[in-house]
């Protein structure tokens, strides 16, 4: 992984960062009568198929110890493994590697498309660092820590860092973990903790809509920073909002 910015070009790690819970929850055992009890996946519903047909089945159950068979009215499937598998309207299986995928456009349309590759690189362009109210709207649903082993890298990464805290911002740009269609806006913040820093990567994929905002109740309204509004993920040119350079 790189950190691309106007100022440096470093090779970095990415980890995800640990958590803590604030509030005790300690494990449940269930038991019934003091003996353990434990929730397992049951099979509902299922079918065989063979040449694109579904399939009647007659299955015999039999009790190991006495030989005997047992209705399936009283046998309970527990599933303990499970898979996937690509199956065409024939009921033929496909591999992956021939299957073509299709975006269904809102008109009816399809448009061939690929899966999004994993990010390896987070380039980003002086006009993607913006204030870090920004990105008060936006829902963190994971966050990683990006951080360099070398000495220069981590004198490199520690300049930038102080500049982008002492400038308040944060980077902006997208993320995607590969081999399919999602992705996330990543927002690169730096923090100091405990006399040390490090690069945060907060990643997101949702953003707050409020219904019941009100006016101020007051003559003169308190002025406050505002957080812009976004409503698609790409580009991420639609959340930099222009700041005005403040007179030398």
């Amino acid at each position: 992984m790189r950190f691309k910015t106007s100022n440096i070009d470093v090779e970095v790690k990415l980890k995800k960062a640990r958590n803590a819970l604030l509030i005790p929850k300690p494990p449940i055992k269930l038991k019934v009568s003091g003996v353990p009890v434990e929730e397992v996946r049951i099979v509902m519903d299922k079918k065989f198929v063979w040449m694109g047909k579904t399939l009647a089945a007659e299955i015999k159950f039999i009790d190991p110890e006495t030989q005997k068979a047992v209705p399936s009215s009283e046998v309970l499937e527990v599933m303990q493994h499970f898979s996937y598998k690509f199956l065409d309207a024939k009921g033929n299986e496909v591999s992956r590697e021939n299957i073509e995928y299709f975006a269904v456009q809102p008109d009816g349309s399809e448009v061939q498309v690929k899966p999004f590759e994993r990010t390896e690189i987070f380039d980003i362009p002086e006009e993607n660092w913006v204030p870090y109210t920004s990105i008060e709207k936006f829902r963190i649903i994971n966050v990683y820590e990006l951080y360099g082993e070398k000495d220069d890298v981590i004198q490199r990464l520690y300049e930038e860092a102080e500049r982008r805290l002492k400038a308040d911002q944060v980077g902006i740009t997208t993320y995607s973990f590969g081999n399919g269609f999602v992705q996330y806006y990543a927002f690169l913040v730096p923090i100091l903790c405990d006399g040390k820093f490090v690069w945060l990567v907060k990643l997101s994929d949702t953003i707050d809509e409020y219904e019941h905002l009100r006016d101020i109740p007051s003559k003169v309204k308190i002025p406050v920073r505002e957080v812009p509004t976004l409503k698609t993920l790409p580009p991420v040119q639609a959340l930099i909002v222009p700041t005005k350079k403040k007179k030398q």
